[in-house]
């Protein structure tokens, strides 16, 4: 490879990598800020869709909780006693002389199924009647199917809760009230973690308006109800015991508390009710598998299938404030990874940079390519075209000033001189006639004058010229066709120079040559028309064969070579007329020693 070449070659490589470099990295960075933005958007959607199933979740509870909030304390027995009731005569009765029915009693709650006491008379629950209560029940039509689930629930229940947990997980939540909305959150947060606390809070301060409780007479406390619309008031000084000094009565808030027991953990809603000087603790079972059930079947449309739970979580971590529930202390969890996709249609935009690149990369290495081949194809026409013009222009001048100063006087002698310089004329016609017909059909200027001709006629104009030429070389020609009616619609001319072409290259490399004939076989195959040309010199060597019909392109000869003389151009514009015709010329393989070309023309 010359220096001029490796020097081009290696300026594109270094242009290439340099290009290739920098579309990596823009590569690499558009993928970087879609995925970040795409991660913001999806972080954002997922922090609103949270927010709102919060919200969902958060708003449904509440009035259920507000109900069992709002519950006197004599419903968690079977049958209490009436506060206040008069005969028809309007004659007062004494407070324990009426007794009514729970509103608990033969009911069933999907989310609450159970609702209990634990006081000195151990766990009760007014689901479940006993003694006289529970013939009572069943002489007034009371499913005893539904009384034997709650009294199964409450034997599960006893086996199940230590008294003492539970009025200490009851007195630490209401410890922990002071904290309830009150949520801090580091300043440098994230907006979205913010406005996600700040609402935890405000759901945190409507919950505690539904934890107010009610007396056993069923009077709330306005005052106090006007205290829970202050949304500016601490909780703690919302919700405090309420206390009733003539029944001495004190009802605390209804609180929701986590007991951890030997079969897995229990969530109860309770409170702790000061009667007479006793406390209690009454509250209700929750079914925690339900109650999730329950509540994700109002965010289903927000997220997609089995990407959502709820999860226990009492003590918050910063980082998991912004997705608890105000009203049970649980944490919901949910996926957002396939909430939203990309905006940019990044794949397309970076395959067709990078097919435009490559396109580029590929146009630029092949116009390089060309260039240079067009160089080097340049420099061996000049190299090849002074060298062969050189000879017979200096046998000519040596000739011709030999024959006009009389140096030369014997006739054979003149006569030789003259046929030499016949010879040499008839060359450099050649080698111009080779030379201009290339540029015609490069440039596209070339017009066959095609017409139909038998072939046996065809051959038979055209072989004396080529045994003309042979006959220089000291070789023969034989000429055999089979098939003398075939007809081909072709340019003569055309063909009897490309013949004359391949002739001339087997005069030149066939010369010394043992066996001294030269055949031209012409057969008919299908719709095609078969000139063989086959000499018997050295043939062809493998290592040319793919670039003998390159223009100007001397094969294993040097440029510069005065053994075989011409330009590189015969092969390459025989091959280029023949195509020009609608045919092909190649070399043929194999088939015995020396060279075999087949050139293939249609049938009329």
């Amino acid at each position: 490879m010359s220096p001029a070449r490796s020097r081009a070659w290696l300026g594109f490589g270094i242009t290439a990598a340099v290009l290739l470099a920098v579309v990596s990295w823009l590569t690499v960075v558009l993928v970087q800020l879609d995925r970040d933005e795409l991660q913001a958007r999806r972080q954002a959607a997922l922090h609103e869709r949270l927010r709102l199933a919060l919200w969902r979740m958060d708003s449904w509870l509440s009035p259920l909780l507000a109900r069992e909030a709002m519950r006197p304390v004599g419903e968690f027995r079977a049958f209490p006693a009436a506060q206040t009731a008069w005969t028809k005569g309007y004659t007062r009765l004494g407070p324990d002389e009426v007794l009514v029915k729970s509103p608990l009693l033969g009911s069933e709650s999907a989310v609450f199924p159970l609702h209990f006491e634990v006081g000195p008379d151990g766990l009760t629950s007014p689901q479940v009647p006993t003694g006289n209560e529970r013939d009572v029940c069943e002489a007034n039509g009371i499913d005893n199917a539904l009384l034997e689930r709650a009294a199964s629930r409450l034997r599960e229940l006893a086996g199940r809760l230590d008294r003492a947990q539970l009025e200490q997980r009851v007195v630490g939540a209401a410890a922990a009230l002071p904290m309830m909305g009150c949520n801090p959150v580091a300043p440098e947060a994230p907006a979205q973690t913010k406005q996600s606390v700040q609402e935890l809070s405000n759901r945190q301060r409507a919950f505690a308006q539904n934890l107010q409780p009610q007396l056993a007479d069923g009077n709330s406390f306005d005052a106090q109800l006007r205290l829970m619309a202050a949304a500016s008031q601490p909780f703690a000084d919302v919700v405090q015991p309420v206390r009733r000094v003539d029944l001495a009565e004190e009802v605390g808030p209804m609180l929701p508390v986590w007991l951890e027991t030997k079969d897995g953990a229990l969530l109860l809603f309770a409170r702790r009710v000061t009667l007479g000087g006793v406390t209690r603790v009454q509250g209700a079972l929750v079914d925690w598998t339900q109650l999730q059930r329950e509540l994700l079947a109002l965010v289903a449309d927000l997220f997609p299938p089995d990407s959502t739970r709820l999860v226990r979580c009492e003590q918050p971590h910063a980082n998991e404030q912004p997705s608890m529930l105000a009203s049970v202390p649980a944490r919901f969890e949910a996926n957002g990874a396939d909430l939203l996709a990309s905006g940019l249609p990044l794949p397309w935009m970076l395959s067709l940079t990078w097919g435009v690149t490559l396109l580029g990369l590929a146009v630029l290495g092949f116009t390089l390519r060309a260039a240079i081949g067009y160089g080097e194809r340049r420099a061996r026409f000049a190299s090849a075209v002074t060298h062969e013009l050189r000879t017979p222009l200096t046998t000519f001048r040596m000739y011709s000033e030999m024959l006009a100063d009389g140096v030369v006087q014997d006739p054979t002698a003149q006569r030789e001189y003259l046929q030499t310089l016949q010879r040499e004329s008839d060359r450099l016609a050649r080698v111009v006639e080779n030379v201009l017909a290339w540029s015609r059909l490069e440039e596209g200027r070339f017009t066959s004058r095609r017409e139909r001709h038998a072939v046996a006629a065809l051959v038979d104009r055209i072989a004396p010229v080529l045994q003309r030429r042979l006959a220089e070389a000291s070789l023969t020609l034989s000429v055999h066709v089979d098939g003398d009616a075939a007809v081909v619609h072709t340019d003569e001319d055309a063909v009897g120079q490309i013949l004359f072409n391949l002739v001339d290259n087997a005069a030149k490399y066939a010369r010394d040559a043992s066996d001294r004939s030269v055949e031209l076989r012409v057969a008919r195959h299908g719709e095609r028309m078969v000139f063989t040309l086959r000499d018997h010199g050295p043939g062809v060597p493998a290592a040319v064969q793919q670039r003998i019909f390159a223009p100007f392109d001397r094969g294993a000869v040097a440029a510069s070579s005065n053994e075989v003389p011409g330009v590189g151009l015969g092969l390459a514009l025989a091959r280029g007329l023949a195509r020009d015709l609608g045919g092909e010329l190649s070399l043929a393989a194999g088939g015995g020693d020396g060279a075999c070309f087949r050139l293939e023309l249609p049938t009329a």
